[in-house]
């Protein structure tokens, strides 16, 4: 069996904390949650991270939709990005459709969405990030965008090391089609076997690496398989090296630091005990919506 190596050495940075997060069974789905952690509550505006675990699913023929997972959010934008596999999504403001491998499902719920995921066919595997929206966005109307593979924008690497395609936020001349709040920004890093490649870290971002599978080396640190490493201090570069001989997958994310109050009640995020009070108050007078059963 060849075991595959990703390096990554963080010049000068200092680890802030190391995670392998915690098994949740999310519907039909186990899930690893990564962010928040008894260690780090968020990295910049991001407040969750969940990693899905592969798991195959048989062709079947539909049926009808029968909403038992529809769930409220509030107050996050959330980003689904598809490893492998399908997603099939609705929600309570008549989006619907599929989001399939290498594509992305993002969400701005703003001031309140019921929404609904299943998986479609295949090997599924996901990872889903929230960014906690600046109080002065949760009163947004709630906004969905599907995107597949090809809209997301990617660059290959220097000297054949790889692909880099920007999920969130900018990278150089590259900018993801999804907005913003607070500089936040994910990529989604393909290294080549025996390959390398250096990135430079703007000084004012929080900042972590997130590896889904294959072990890696952070800062002369080896994790794997769904394993998060935030950094505390950091130079101007991080350096990537892969020295397996299979592609491998690493994601960096951050953004600027979250400064207002953070208030977490189950599906919303809110700045207040009173937001987080009116945001169940709204969802049991269902202000939120409901979704077209036919779907």
């Amino acid at each position: 069996m060849t075991i595959l190596l990703l390096e990554i050495i963080v010049m000068n940075s200092a680890i802030k904390i190391s995670s392998g997060g915690r098994n949740e069974l999310v519907a039909d789905l186990l899930l690893n949650r990564l962010l928040p952690n008894d260690q780090i509550r968020k990295v910049g505006p991001f407040v969750s991270l969940g990693h899905v675990y592969p798991i195959p699913f048989q062709k079947q023929q539909p049926e009808p939709y029968r909403g038992q997972y529809a769930h409220p959010n509030r107050g996050i934008v959330s980003l689904t990005y598809m490893l492998s596999g399908s997603l099939q999504h609705c929600d309570s403001h008549h989006n619907h459709g599929v989001v399939a491998s290498g594509g992305a499902l993002w969400r701005n719920t703003g001031c309140g969405v019921m929404h609904d995921e299943r998986p479609g066919a295949g090997l599924f595997h996901s990872v889903e990030f929230w960014v906690n929206l600046p109080a002065a966005n949760k009163t947004e109307d709630p906004e969905c965008i599907a995107l597949s593979a090809g809209d997301l924008p990617e660059l290959e690497l220097p000297e054949h090391a790889g692909l880099l395609k920007v999920l969130l936020g900018t990278c150089g001349v590259l900018q993801s089609p999804l907005k913003t709040f607070l500089k936040e920004f994910i990529y989604h890093i393909r290294l080549n076997p025996k390959s390398s490649f250096s990135y430079p870290v703007k000084q004012e971002r929080e900042i972590a690496a997130f590896v889904p599978g294959a072990p890696i080396r952070i800062d002369n640190q080896t994790i794997c398989n769904s394993h998060l490493q935030a950094f505390s201090e950091y130079d101007r570069t991080i350096q990537l090296h892969n020295p397996g001989i299979c592609v491998s997958d690493v994601f960096i994310f951050g953004g600027q630091e979250y400064l207002e109050p953070i208030v977490v009640g189950g599906p919303f995020v809110m700045n207040t005990r009173k937001e987080i009070a009116r945001a169940y108050g709204d969802f049991f007078a269902g202000k939120y919506g409901v979704i077209d059963r036919s779907l």
